[in-house]
């Protein structure tokens, strides 16, 4: 079915985890942007009538699939192959969302699997690379066709015990994966290895984390050279093929990470715009800087003071590719608009629906610039770990004071 949007959780049959070894976030990107996964021979298929728009796909005990996500169906012969939406689980089957015109039985030796993004791997480190790097694109001809640079990977000199993170970019296009030939954002013109490397203060820039150290307090700073909890981190990822939201709980207390890349329309030239969220945006963080627990994370929480980084931090942790004139030329974002209700008001819209609202992106001339799919700003104060609502969408909250404190969630769909 065209146009859905596929969500992956670290819970998922066949999944790569996100665990306290570097590479761990490319090898789940691969699986969730280009190969997809758990594959389960398709054992029969049938309709409730032939114009039914509801399928059940036998597929024996033990297949894995869940609510609400995305499978693909591959090697029929009757026009069967495709994406579907699996409107319900049981132990040995899944019922999808079909069309009328689809047939009442499959034929051919199908395979289904979860789906991926489709995105392609424009370059990449060869298999088995001690330093794996990848550069993905997505393969929406609609899309900018930016491609997202990751590396995954301790520079030799850095706390390799630490915690544990994807350096992460946008390029506008490359030779082979070491060797970038136009723009990259972000980027230091005097050194024009910083998004990647290691000086003795930074390891790389733009960050999407995975595993961070064990917190004894909710209050307490901890350096990316803290050693990173033994264990595998809780993930979801959401896209719609061209943008994708990644949010990881990295260790205990509340430790998050929400980052991203996302295409949005810009308002401002009225024309697609391309938004790369990260820790570490607009500027560097140091290695051994003590950050809060759910501090490592695109969309901050708290005061200046409780974060631990500078009085920008309350910013949003992101560059846009265009300027408001749709020149190339990185630009910083401002605080977005909040909704942060009183201490009263927060208990109160915990035990009751959320609201959620659009997340506007606004840059540092104060100009609001879009909104940006998945994320939401939302009146629930309760943090929550799992997923909601029948799958619906995963709530974040950050510690501190109340009436300031950042509510938001990630949406598994589109509405």
């Amino acid at each position: 079915m065209a146009g859905l949007v596929k969500h992956y959780q670290n819970t998922m049959k066949g999944i790569p985890q996100l665990s306290n070894n570097w590479g761990s976030m490319i090898t789940l990107l691969d699986a969730v942007l280009i190969t997809g996964f758990n594959y389960v021979p398709v054992l029969g298929l049938s309709k409730s009538s032939a114009t039914a728009i509801t399928a059940t796909i036998n597929l024996g005990s033990g297949h894995g699939f869940i609510d609400r996500q995305v499978v693909r169906i591959a090697g029929s012969t009757n026009n069967w192959d495709g994406d579907y939406k699996v409107l319900s689980a049981d132990g040995a089957s899944i019922t999808v969302e079909c069309t009328a015109q689809h047939p009442s039985v499959i034929l051919g030796i199908a395979t289904c699997f979860t789906a991926p993004a489709d995105f392609e791997i424009v370059h990449q480190t060869p298999t088995g690379s001690l330093e794996p790097k990848r550069a993905y694109r997505s393969t929406d001809p609609e899309s900018l066709g930016l491609i997202l640079l990751v590396h995954d990977f301790c520079v030799s000199g850095a706390a390799a015990t630490g915690a544990k993170f994807a350096k992460v970019g946008i390029v506008s296009d490359m030779s082979d994966i070491d060797t970038i030939i136009s723009s990259q954002m972000p980027f230091n013109p005097v050194d024009s290895n910083a998004n990647w490397g290691w000086d003795g203060t930074y390891h790389g820039w733009a960050k999407w984390y995975y595993r961070t150290a064990y917190y004894g307090a909710s209050n307490t700073s901890l350096e990316d050279s803290s050693a990173a909890l033994v264990g595998n981190s809780e993930f979801n990822i959401v896209t719609d093929g061209v943008s994708i939201c990644v949010d990881t709980y990295t260790s205990n207390q509340l430790s998050y990470s929400i980052g991203g890349v996302f295409e949005f329309f810009d308002h401002s030239f009225v024309g697609k715009n391309i938004a790369l969220l990260a820790y570490g945006l607009p500027n560097k963080v140091a290695q051994t800087q003590a950050i809060v627990n759910n501090g490592r994370t695109a969309i901050t929480h708290q005061t200046e003071s409780s974060i631990g980084y500078g009085s920008s931090n309350r910013n949003m942790r992101g560059l846009l590719w265009f300027d408001a004139s749709g020149v190339e030329n990185p630009t910083a974002l401002h605080l977005p608009i909040l909704l942060s209700p009183t201490n009263t008001l927060a208990s109160a819209y915990s035990t009751i629906q959320p609201i959620f609202t659009d997340l506007i992106l606004i840059d540092t001339n104060s100009a609001p610039r879009g909104v940006i799919p998945f994320l939401k700003m939302t009146t629930r104060s309760a943090a929550q770990n799992g997923v909601s609502e029948q799958g619906k969408y995963v709530n974040r909250y950050g510690f501190g004071l109340t009436s300031i404190a950042t509510k938001h969630a990630i949406l598994l769909e589109r509405q």
